[in-house]
């Protein structure tokens, strides 16, 4: 009886997270949302360092970093679910709004971390100068 319980629920949990399920593009869109306040919050924090506010900056900073460690996370069950080896096939095709989403997330990954490098020259700099 315990193997057939752990069969229905892989098949449960299979059918649940298929690339053509509601949760799963729900998720998608949740991923999405998380990135785009991610770089929102990012500017904020620029604009808010540039007119001096001190405090408004250090809370979008902190903001910013339970943002990305958040999308960290997101993406992470994304790939588990996409290349887990009991729930997907041997081979995984990526195609339709699953290749779109993990493109956009590629694109934004690489504008956060091209920003974090800039801030990162900066703050040197600015230590340098000190």
């Amino acid at each position: 009886m315990g193997d057939y319980y752990i069969k229905y629920n892989i098949i449960g949990i299979k059918y649940i997270i298929m690339k053509n399920s509601y949760v799963f593009e729900l998720f998608l869109y949740v991923i999405l949302v998380v990135k785009i306040v991610f770089l929102f919050v990012l500017a904020m924090s620029k604009y808010e360092n540039i007119i001096g506010d001190v405090d408004k900056s250090i809370w979008y900073k902190m903001l910013q970093d339970k943002l990305h460690h958040l999308f960290t996370l997101l993406m992470g069950i994304l790939l588990t679910i996409l290349f887990h080896p009991l729930l997907s096939a041997k081979s995984v095709c990526v195609d339709g709004h699953t290749k779109l989403f993990l493109y956009a997330f590629g694109v934004l990954s690489i504008i956060g971390i091209i920003q974090h490098f800039i801030e990162d020259r900066k703050s040197m700099k600015n230590e340098k100068n000190r």
